[in-house]
């Protein structure tokens, strides 16, 4: 991902909210992130903790993950890669596809269209929610 740095100034407030996502791990929602610095920064406000996520992703220094079922997460792994979402509890994990597949080269040799940005979403159940579908199957039969 090019990163698209503007001169936005870099405050203690943006430095909280960074370091809350790291410590919450990658892939959470701002609302997540809000809620947790409810606990040790009750004067950050949500509309603050929603537009610094924004403006960061805008910025290249997080990737902004829309999410078809739910709300937009933000990863701190910034550059381009793939994920999986379980449709069940919205959990999202990273998939690494092989370096020899590159999607958008046999896109640009067949069809002639330039990628200039790539998004696969592979939608399913995480270990967590397959283990309770099976559990469950397991207990009507």
């Amino acid at each position: 991902m090019e990163n698209k740095t503007t001169h936005r100034r870099n405050t203690a407030q943006k430095q909280v909210i960074l370091d809350t996502l790291i410590s919450l791990g990658s892939h959470k929602s701002a609302t997540a992130v809000y809620r947790e610095l409810q606990n040790t920064h009750p004067e950050i406000g949500r509309a603050t903790v929603f537009r610094v996520l924004r403006g960061m992703a805008d910025d290249g220094l997080l990737l902004r993950i829309p999410v078809s079922d739910g709300e937009d997460r933000f990863d701190v792994t910034h550059f381009p890669h793939n994920h999986a979402v379980c449709r069940m509890c919205g959990a999202v994990d990273d998939v690494w596809l092989d370096d020899g597949m590159k999607i958008d080269d046999h896109i640009k040799s067949s069809s002639g269209f330039t990628i200039e940005s790539e998004r696969i979403e592979f939608v399913g159940l995480c270990k967590a929610c397959g283990e309770k579908v099976k559990n469950a199957k397991c207990a009507e039969a």
